[in-house]
């Protein structure tokens, strides 16, 4: 099989790259700099394009028998057109040339996100409702229009369109770093705050397994979330200095101390002042969101690795440890 992998040159997109090779698929990824996408591989093909161009990514698609649409736009200082822009004009982009091209296989990586937040004791399924604060996103929202416009597509006669929403990624090849920002904020510091929410980790090997699955498992139309592990960010961090066996002070941050820093932000941004702080992010940082991977792991052989090992695995690469 032949794959276009959009946004090949980020954390996730390399895992699915790495994975399709493995495979023995052959890859065409479409980026704006060839050199970002770091696999060197004879079965890895790289175009240099932008997804949102039409044009460009009709020529990048052309031979292939099955997409894997991975970029979006994720930068939180960036304004709604942004956002929509990428992420809903570009999936319809992406839907135009698999129309054009009779391309009926696309599996398209969206976010958590969209499904609203459980607890422990109830972690959250596919079926859940978007929930505040990811409702005052603009990465959220347009994630969710784009679920929309693929779920339209996959009513077309003969289509495979699958959805897959994963948790927190870490790993290897976290380029920019994206994720690996939440490590590397509290690795060996002395001292470290932590924001009272928690997240629903995974390894990012197991999405790329996931996604490459979905190609020819699941059923048309669905959602998958693909996670693992839920833990407060408390939790989190103290794993992390417990494996790579550092002295840290972890000190719980109340939400109302979280809060003032994203008013802050706002402030900043309304005096013209670029920044990723605001309270629709800040907000986030004090919400538990728990989900269950039940119906991923019964539907697409989702894996679920250690959260230890996907925690060594991002900071080994993040650090550039031997």
């Amino acid at each position: 099989m032949k794959v276009l992998v959009t946004g090949g040159n980020g954390l996730l997109g390399h895992n699915i790259i790495q994975k399709l090779i493995n495979g023995n698929h052959k890859v065409r990824a479409i980026v704006r700099n060839t050199d970002s996408v770091l696999i060197k591989h004879n079965n890895v093909e790289v175009y240099k394009g932008n997804f949102t161009s039409y044009e460009q990514l009709l020529d990048s698609a052309q031979g292939c028998d099955s997409i894997i649409h991975v970029a979006s736009a994720t930068d939180m200082s960036l304004d709604y057109n942004d956002f929509y822009n990428v992420n809903v004009k570009g999936s319809q982009t992406v839907i135009q040339v698999a129309d054009k091209l009779n391309i009926n296989t696309i599996v398209y990586i969206s976010t958590l996100n969209t499904i609203g937040y459980g607890c422990m004791e109830h972690p959250a399924d596919e079926n859940a409702e978007m929930q505040y604060p990811f409702t005052k996103s603009y990465y959220a929202i347009t994630k969710k229009e784009a679920e929309n416009l693929f779920v339209e597509t996959s009513k077309k006669e003969g289509r495979h369109v699958i959805i897959i929403n994963p948790g927190f990624m870490i790993g290897a090849y976290d380029t920019k770093p994206s994720s690996g920002q939440l490590l590397l904020m509290g690795y060996k510091k002395p001292i470290m705050p932590v924001p009272s929410g928690g997240k629903s980790f995974v390894h990012v090997k197991d999405v790329a397994t996931t996604a490459v699955n979905a190609l020819t498992m699941g059923r048309n139309g669905e959602k998958y979330i693909a996670t693992a592990h839920n833990k407060t960010l408390l939790e989190f961090y103290t794993i992390q200095k417990q494996i790579f066996k550092y002295r840290q002070l972890l000190i719980p941050i109340p939400c109302w101390v979280t809060n003032s820093v994203g008013l802050i932000g706002d402030l900043l941004r309304k005096v013209g002042i670029k920044t990723q702080v605001c309270s629709r992010n800040t907000r986030q940082l004090c919400v538990k969101e728990y989900y269950t991977n039940a119906k991923a792991q019964k539907e697409l052989m989702l894996p679920e690795t250690a959260l230890e090992q996907a925690i060594s695995d991002s900071i080994y690469w993040l650090k550039n440890i031997d």
